[in-house]
């Protein structure tokens, strides 16, 4: 299945503004009583006109650190204080910076960016001093990430066929593990398995596990119609949603996807979605006219 550059909505920095997708993020409460799973009102944390996209929980579930167009075509890192409700930038560099998670030292963070050349690597940058950044070599033409382990990134690559490889940072050793994939990659509750979509062709997409230390891929449920993000709680219910609705598949329990929450008369459309590591809150990527 061919894909393009412009289905990663990663090469922001070289479209015009008026071609940004519009896109909010909406924040809301998880309750899970034994299984039956609700939720609150969701709150529009950004509400403004133009591109917040890629919200990321920080280990302690206090803030969400995400990324933000404003005024420019340039993309940088912003947090959002889930207690206060303020927004802080955290970066303002000349590059433009995507997919931001906090390392393990609690001091960095971990960035796709786009360099002056064009070319997309993954970069540490400090916290303290954003500008010192360090980039991860053999990281080329990367879209999207997650760390299996400290030594292991697996890596959604660019290319004809969107693949998924994986990159040991310290021996530079790189692997390709799948071709046609989906942009979310997570890593299952327990770390033992990394987790993704791979596109078998332009209607069927399917989940898939693969363990963290053999490799060994498992199918684990064909993914809503046209759907490719989704979300795990710590309990191994996945997540998922399709024209504004939001559907749970627990492997071992559920046969296919169940509908639990309608959003369609208050986030509306959403396809990104985002939940924190105690499984009790939730952000959706809403987004007004085509779904990006």
């Amino acid at each position: 299945m061919k894909s393009t550059f412009l289905a990663s909505f990663l090469l922001l920095a070289i479209l015009a503004k008026a071609q940004l997708p519009d896109t909010d993020i909406f924040l809301a409460d998880i309750k899970n009583d034994h299984g039956i799973i609700s939720f609150s009102t969701p709150v529009n944390i950004t509400h403004r006109k133009g591109y917040d996209n890629q919200p990321y929980f920080t280990p302690d579930g206090k803030s969400i650190l995400y990324v933000s167009v404003i005024d420019t075509t340039q993309s940088d890192v912003y947090r959002y204080d889930i207690s206060s409700k303020k927004i802080s930038r955290v970066t303002d560099t000349k590059e433009s910076e995507y997919s931001p998670s906090l390392l393990a030292d609690g001091k960095s963070i971990s960035v796709v960016r786009v360099d002056k050349d064009s070319g997309q690597r993954f970069y540490n940058l400090d916290l303290k001093n954003p500008f010192k950044a360090t980039v991860i070599h053999g990281t080329d033409s990367i879209g999207y990430y997650c760390w299996i382990n400290d030594s292991i990134l697996s890596m959604f690559i660019l290319g004809n066929a969107m693949t998924l490889q994986t990159l040991n940072i310290h021996t530079g050793e790189r692997k390709l593990v799948a071709s046609d994939i989906g942009r979310c990659l997570k890593l299952s509750p327990d770390k033992k398995n990394l987790l993704f979509v791979i596109k078998q062709n332009e209607t069927e997409w399917s989940l898939f596990r693969m363990d963290a230390v053999t490799s060994l891929m498992t199918k684990v449920v064909q993914t809503l119609k046209g759907s490719e993000d989704f979300a795990v709680l710590p309990d191994g219910t996945f997540l998922m949603g399709s024209d504004g609705k939001l559907f749970r598949y627990k492997p071992g329990s559920d046969k296919d996807w169940e509908p639990i929450a309608d959003f369609t008369t208050t986030i509306q459309s959403f396809y990104r979605i985002s939940v924190d590591s105690k499984g009790s809150r939730i952000a959706f990527v809403a987004y007004t006219g085509k779904k990006p």
